[in-house]
């Protein structure tokens, strides 16, 4: 179990995870194509739950559904691109807790496929008993609806990125990290990780801030988001600062503790838009699963790791230590038949 200082400690959650940090592996394969002496590591978020796949919306979904449980909720309600992961991780986290699920996606990404919309996520969806309004449907008018039910409804943003409790999962994990490195006797110089709705990224910039403020080794870490959905670098660093500010108010950081020097964001990997698969991605995706044998996502994980592919190659984390956290996604590889 995780060390966490006052007031963090206090904050109710609920058991989601496995009951031990999520594993992290050496790319060796990888590092030794690299050659440049970037040694290339995985945290495998893609696996930290039994839930669904699990994947990095199952850890901060353990904040945000204890506060759901104490307001006395029945029926979690969220949305999401058609083939979300946010959807499909809190559809089966509220099977896990005995709660309805109610979902309103949006058509994010236009695409071809006739498998994209009823495969990958969409079809897991269904299968863990999720109730599916029609696309477009909007936030007030599912509400409402279910209300006029007799139901209990608790609203998630997307991503629960934007929720108050969203980003505590990832600053968790920043503690969490710091235990493991201990135990492996390694440091981790540079954390990437694919960026959309910005928590993940948001709560670890929060948490490795707080883990600096208390002294603790090897808590300055570079931390590198790869924007997956935003193509304007200052709205994507302005979205994260305020998510880490939200999270660092409830772990005893002021906003002026956290700042955008704390982080950095990529937008050169978006490969055109969200959820678009490109050949760069296509070809990240492709190098990590026939070097390693690990694979990623067209969406968000593919982008990400196509991305620190490039700046490895091109010197940028040379003579370093890089750990790629890996969010998860694979579920929704089906809804993308032309990628093998």
């Amino acid at each position: 179990m995780v060390n966490l200082p006052h007031p963090f400690s206090e904050i109710p959650r609920v058991q989601l995870l496995y009951n031990r940090p999520a594993d992290i592996e050496a790319l060796s394969r990888l590092t030794k194509e690299l050659g440049n002496g970037t040694s290339v590591w995985i945290a495998r978020e893609d696996c930290n739950s039994g839930l669904s796949f699990g994947g990095n919306k199952v850890r901060k979904l353990e904040y945000v559904l204890a506060d759901a449980i104490e307001q006395g909720a029945d029926t979690l309600v969220t949305t999401g691109g058609t083939q979300s992961n946010h959807m499909r991780q809190t559809s089966a986290a509220a099977a896990r807790l005995g709660l309805k699920v109610v979902l309103y996606p949006r058509d994010a990404v236009t695409s071809g496929d006739a498998e994209y919309k009823y495969a990958g996520n969409i079809q897991l969806n269904e299968i863990l008993g999720a109730e599916t309004f029609p696309v477009g449907t909007g936030e007030d008018d599912v509400i409402s609806t279910l209300k006029e039910r007799g139901s209990k409804p608790y609203h998630i943003p997307s991503g629960a990125s934007t929720h108050p409790l969203g980003g505590l999962g990832y600053a968790r994990w920043a503690f969490e990290l710091l235990e493991q490195e201990a135990e492996l006797g390694t440091s981790f110089d540079v954390i990437t990780v694919a960026l959309g709705s910005g928590s993940t990224l948001g709560g670890m910039v929060a948490g490795f801030k707080l883990a600096q403020k208390m002294g603790l080794k090897g808590s300055e870490k570079r931390l590198i988001g790869y924007s997956i959905q935003k193509p304007s670098e200052d709205d994507v660093a302005g979205l994260v600062l305020g998510i880490a500010r939200t999270a660092g108010s409830h772990i005893g950081l002021g906003p002026d503790e956290l700042t955008r020097d704390d982080f950095e964001v990529d937008c050169s990997f978006l490969g055109g838009s969200y959820g678009r698969l490109d050949e760069r991605t296509a070809g990240g995706i492709k190098e990590l699963a026939r070097t390693e044998g690990i694979l990623t996502d067209p969406v968000y994980t593919g982008k990400a790791f196509a991305g620190l592919l490039h700046t490895a190659r091109d010197g940028g984390f040379a003579g370093k230590n890089v750990l790629f956290c890996h969010t998860g996604g694979q579920a929704a590889l089906g809804a993308y038949p032309k990628l093998r």
